[in-house]
């Protein structure tokens, strides 16, 4: 169910997606790789993934990677952004990014990657990197020439001098940086205009001026282009923004001033980060099948990713609100978002906020949380002094819906970022609403059929184990895996006169066929037992029992009876007990076969009888018809 859910998520990458085994073999091939490759999923699944996107000039080095890794574990071009040449199916190369993960598993290592095809990007870098040249022999020959050149461009682009102060800033780096003319933003220093941005790098630190690549350059340094995420103070707007610099010579080839080019990449980040953020949620969510647990990795999820903080409240059946997850961005207040949900009351209001989201399954996006809201939300002071102190400034409501049934809804926030959340937050959200509400679904009927699984199963086992004089007896039932289905193990002791009967065994199968046949033997047993307490006459009868039935119903059994300090045993293909004594341990008798159709034990059994630690018969018995018992069984006559 884990891997099913984890392709379907994938299957709706906009990147390609693509796995290979340890031979390099394409295991799964997603429908953007059909599309950037040209290559159908039917003819790429079970090929060669170097004998068709891999130019042959590569492909000695990728198959020499390959065996490294599986030989020593060193993979220099895992877990990292890789720009490299790529085949489409015409044979045509095209440059892609890629980021390759290595996935160990029980039965080996599995290799996962994530490809992009870059070649609008690379277009475009050699389109501004023309451009730039234009530049350079405009600043050269006229302000005219350059004018015409860079003023036309789409890109922002600005020009500062060795004092940090702006020469040049095109129409298109006016708009964006938010100023009504040339003139204005020449008067504002550059330190000022960053100051109205809260700014990370990539990575997720905070930038300040000194990382700016123009800056760095004018320091003397070399500078790589910079992808920064900035927040607007005063609008909560988010950009994606890649800075790329270059240096303008004096006469004398020193360093005169730098020429930036602002690329606004928000759209290609966020679609990026949207598939990388489906792909991990869809392992989250496959995760585990306690369904509290998987909402609590999703909540972690989504913080920092989509928001500042998320809550996961999920409705009971008496229209109750629970809250299940709360994570925060901030581990230190943490306590506050939660302190938030618990002061909620468990039935809402169904005319706002979340009691609205609760009724009527549809989703609520505020983009600016204002004082009123605080005021209209808050169920008493204290919680509108959390509220306040919580700094709100953005909020979305999503709800989890299953076939027209609202199970809960997620909440996201934003405060300490200063993001405004958007339309495309709130649609990243509902589909990880969606998939959450299906694995809570998945979790209910688990729960259900394991729940019915071992109600049936303990009702197979004796509710407890009877005082027999003179003996001690314990039984431990462990199943080898998590039980989802009924297995066919059983045992049983009940006394019959002055004897004790005990009887162990296992059937074929699981499930509801296992449990009826398990049922069958251990109430025939028991019927039988009236009538004959022999072992091997009891076994024999199960034998004769089940071979009646139409269906395969193979059954091993060991049956014994105890009279005081001695004791007579039966095997049918069941594991042969074992003698301890002060000569050590020995096993005890021969094994009998299965009874049943096929295979059977032909209607014999083995049989042992010992008193006192010591053997006193060993001869095997024909099945007998079961017949009324008239006295005390003894040891001797089985």
């Amino acid at each position: 169910m884990a891997q099913d859910l984890t392709e379907r998520i994938l299957d709706r990458a906009h990147n390609a997606a693509v796995a290979i085994d340890e031979q390099g073999i394409v295991t799964y091939w997603n429908p953007s790789a059909e599309r950037i490759f040209g290559i159908p999923r039917e003819r790429a699944t079970g090929r060669a993934i170097v004998e068709m996107i891999i130019p042959e000039r590569f492909r000695s080095a990728h198959v020499e990677g390959l065996h490294r890794y599986l030989d020593d574990g060193v993979g220099p071009a895992l877990d990292r952004r890789i720009e490299l040449s790529a085949l489409r199916v015409d044979g045509t190369e095209f440059p892609i990014e890629m980021t390759i993960a290595a996935v160990h598993d029980g039965s080996g290592v599995s290799f996962h990657a994530f490809i992009q095809d870059i070649s609008e990007r690379h277009d475009g870098e050699r389109e501004r990197e023309r451009l730039v040249q234009e530049l350079r022999r405009a600043l050269r020959d006229s302000e005219q020439r350059f004018e015409a050149t860079v003023g036309s461009l789409a890109d922002p682009v600005t020009i500062r001098d060795r004092d940090h102060r702006f020469l040049y800033a095109n129409q298109a780096a006016i708009a964006y940086l938010g100023f009504e003319s040339w003139e204005a933003l020449r008067e504002t220093a550059p330190e000022a205009i960053m100051s109205d941005y809260i700014v990370w790098g990539e990575d997720g630190r905070e930038i300040d001026m000194a990382d700016i690549p123009s800056v760095r350059i004018l320091r003397g340094e070399e500078a790589e282009p910079l992808l920064i995420r900035t927040v607007e103070r005063s609008s909560g707007a988010q950009r994606w923004n890649l800075l790329k610099a270059a240096p303008l010579f004096d006469e004398h080839g020193g360093v005169d001033a730098t020429i930036t080019i602002i690329e606004d990449v928000t759209d290609r980040k966020r679609a990026e980060l949207r598939s990388a953020f489906l792909a991990r949620a869809g392992a989250a969510l496959a995760s585990s099948l306690d369904f509290e647990q998987t909402l609590r990795n999703v909540a972690e999820l989504a913080v920092p990713d989509v928001a500042d903080w998320c809550a996961v409240d999920l409705l009971d059946e008496g229209g109750e609100r629970r809250t299940v997850a709360v994570a925060h961005v901030d581990p230190a207040r943490l306590g506050i978002a939660e302190e938030l949900r618990a002061l909620l009351p468990r039935r809402l209001d169904p005319g706002q906020g979340l009691g609205r989201v609760l009724r009527t399954g549809e989703s609520e996006l505020y983009e600016h949380v204002s004082d009123e809201m605080l005021i209209q939300t808050a169920v008493d002071e204290r919680h509108l002094e959390l509220l306040r102190g919580a700094g709100l400034r953005s909020a979305a409501i999503v709800p989890m819906r299953l076939a027209g049934r609202t199970l809960g809804a997620l909440t996201l926030v934003s405060a300490e970022s200063r993001r405004v959340l958007d339309r495309l937050d709130v649609e990243l959200a509902e589909l990880i609403a969606g998939r959450a509400a299906v694995a809570i679904e998945n979790s209910r009927l688990y729960g259900e059929r394991s729940l019915i699984a071992r109600t049936l199963q303990q009702s197979l086992l004796p509710e407890e184990l009877p005082e027999v004089p003179g003996y001690e007896l314990a039984a431990l039932y462990r199943p080898a895996v998590e039980m989802s289905f009924v297995g066919g193990d059983f045992y049983d002791v009940w006394q019959v006169g002055e004897s004790w009967m005990v009887l162990i065994g296992d059937v074929t199968g699981k499930g509801i066929d296992a449990a009826a046949l398990t049922a069958l033997v251990r109430h025939t047993v028991r019927a039988a037992s009236e009538f004959e307490t022999s072992p091997a006459a009891l076994l024999a009868f199960v034998d004769a029992t089940l071979k009646r039935r139409s269906a395969l119903a193979p059954c091993t059994a060991l049956c014994m009876r105890l009279d005081g300090d001695a004791a007579c045993l039966s095997v049918g293909g069941h594991p042969l007990p074992l003698l301890v004594s002060s000569g050590g341990v020995e096993v005890v008798g021969e094994g009998g076969r299965c009874s049943g159709p096929s295979p059977m034990w032909h209607g014999t059994t083995t049989k042992w009888c010992w008193r006192r630690g010591r053997r006193c018969c060993s001869t095997p018995t024909a099945s007998p018809t079961p017949r009324r018992r008239t006295g005390n069984a003894s040891a001797s006559r089985g």
